[in-house]
């Protein structure tokens, strides 16, 4: 079991690349709701960041190509469970976003920089790796404390921090990987 699971690995870190196409989209999609957010009046910026939401995966997909990546991993057991677990989790977390944006709409960058990240730790586990762990983590912590105790950051600084651990995380992705893989493409 241990073998199939790190071969499934080694494939997902060598084709996938870790789903950097993927940060990278929601870099994009963090700095677009950061502008969003200090340029547009909360009614209209919760209808502009809910469809935006629908333009990550094409621009993932589009990274990706860039990136050299695969973004869906076909055929790896791994790759396929990361994509359900996303899907899933953004699926079942629409309910929420769409009461959020009609009932709450000031909650509803917080809502989205939680539920866009909840799939992070089976990423971590799937590839072998912390970092997406980390990143939710950290994400939720301070989204969570910057909501709560400075209300008029929740709309610029807010996204503006989630953009900035996209970035992040863009970053230390390579070098990361590029570790992992010497360390267990043997």
């Amino acid at each position: 079991m241990t073998d199939n699971l790190d071969a499934l690995r080694l494939d997902a870190a060598k084709r996938g690349k870790w789903n950097m196409g993927f940060f990278a989209a929601g870099a994009v999609f963090w700095l677009s709701a950061t502008v969003i957010g200090v340029t547009v009046d909360l009614s209209q910026a919760r209808i502009l960041w809910i469809a935006g939401t629908f333009l990550i995966l094409p621009v993932a997909v589009l990274f990706s190509r860039v990136f050299g990546a695969d973004p869906f991993t076909k055929g790896n057991a791994l790759g396929e469970l990361v994509g359900f677990t996303h899907m899933s989790v953004i699926a079942m977390t629409f309910p929420i976003i769409l009461a959020s944006a009609i009932f709450l709409p000031q909650a509803l960058l917080l809502v989205m920089a939680i539920a866009y990240c909840l799939d992070f730790y089976v990423m971590s586990w799937a590839f072998g790796t912390r970092l997406f762990g980390v990143h939710a983590a950290v994400r939720v912590v301070t989204v969570s404390l910057i909501w709560f105790t400075v209300p008029q950051w929740r709309m610029s600084v807010l996204p503006a921090v989630v953009a900035v651990m996209y970035v992040g995380t863009v970053l230390v992705i390579p070098p990361l990987r590029r570790r992992w893989l010497s360390l267990n493409d043997r």
